[in-house]
């Protein structure tokens, strides 16, 4: 069995993202943290290794869980993000052809 090690986000709660997972350096050096992409997410092999690494960060609850539920929390943060854009695109065509019912109307003064 192998662990991951997850923490609360601090932003990103309007996105649906509530949970960072520490990133393995080797795959990805410009994060430190992920919220959707569980393939970058580092593995041990050990609870107690993972569990030395966590107890060197000291902020936002980390903490170890079975590697699989930290993919699962990933992934389903994923689709969270990917449905928050998908509603934003939507809301900002709608706002941009909503001119009322009388949009067509050329006012002079």
């Amino acid at each position: 069995m192998s662990y991951a090690i997850i923490c609360d986000a601090r932003k990103g709660g309007k996105l649906g993202v509530d949970t960072l997972a520490l990133v393995d350096r080797s795959k990805s050096r410009r994060l430190w943290w992920t919220s959707d992409n569980p393939r970058i997410a580092i593995s041990y092999r050990s609870r107690d290794a993972a569990e030395f690494a966590a107890g060197r960060l000291r902020r936002n609850r980390a903490r170890v869980v079975p590697f699989d539920q930290a993919v699962r929390i990933l992934n389903q943060q994923a689709e969270g993000v990917r449905d928050a854009e998908r509603e934003f695109e939507h809301q900002s065509a709608l706002a941009a052809c909503e001119e009322g019912w009388d949009g067509h109307k050329l006012w002079t003064a």
